[in-house]
Formats: C-alpha cells, sequence, structure tokens
C-alpha cells in the first residue's frame, strides 16, 4: 500500500508499506480519494503555530 508520511516537516510518499492487519476492536479502512488543502500544507511547513 501506499502512505504519505510527515516527517521533519516534509510530507513524504512511500510506496510497498505492508497493509496492518487490524486488533480486536480496530477496523482497516481503504481510502480511494484524499485531499489536501493550501492549509494543510501551511500547518506542516509551520506556518501557524497549532
Amino acid at each position: 500500500m501506499q502512505a504519505l508520511c510527515l516527517e521533519k516537516k516534509q510530507l513524504i510518499l512511500q510506496d510497498n508499506i505492508p497493509i496492518p492487519k487490524p486488533l480486536a476492536g480496530e477496523a482497516l479502512v481503504r481510502v480511494h480519494l484524499a485531499g489536501i488543502c493550501a492549509t494543510d500544507l501551511e500547518l506542516v511547513k509551520g506556518y501557524y503555530p497549532y
């Protein structure tokens, strides 16, 4: 599977991540589409003190 990871204030796309096995009481959700807005990227870059 692919994963978008945040490392040192940078978003990094990682391929071939093993698919996790959910534990009791957890669920594994397949995401078909996801969106990131400009504000999300500004938060990652540290432009806002959140």
